[in-house]
């Protein structure tokens, strides 16, 4: 195992271990709030600024970036993979703490692009074992 992520598993051990569950969302939400680029975040201003309304946001986003999924009034952001370069190559799975990261950079995506809080649930991981990753965003 590469030292980083020897260093990663420690510290989500020590996070499970000593720290309660809201508090260790909150941390790594945190971390993937920083993780977006820029340019991802100005491709999806550029999508909302030329909607009349969510419905065509929605529509213009998932023209230029394959991972939105609509489900009727459901959406969804889902990756064929695990994505992250910090646990690419890592061994097996990983602590379910470690994919809020994901969870938050989606939350800063359409919070940034629609300018108001949304909620994302964290559904399918495949760092925990399932064939994708998978999160509702709820608008």
């Amino acid at each position: 195992m590469k030292h980083s992520h020897q260093w990663i598993a420690t510290l989500l051990a020590g996070l499970d271990k000593q720290v309660d569950a809201k508090t260790r969302i909150a941390v790594l939400e945190a971390c993937g709030r920083t993780c977006i680029t820029d340019s991802m975040v100005k491709r999806a201003k550029a999508c909302r600024a030329k909607a009349k309304d969510e419905a065509e946001f929605l529509d213009k986003l998932g023209q230029t970036w394959k991972h939105l999924q609509r489900e009727g009034d459901e959406v969804y952001v889902v990756y064929p993979r695990c994505y992250c370069p910090l646990v690419t190559g890592y061994p097996g799975q990983i602590s379910a703490t470690w994919c809020n990261c994901s969870r938050g950079w989606v939350k800063e995506l359409f919070e940034q692009s629609l300018g108001r809080p949304v909620q994302v649930d964290l559904l399918q991981s495949v760092r925990q074992g399932d064939k994708s990753c998978k999160f509702r965003v709820h608008l």
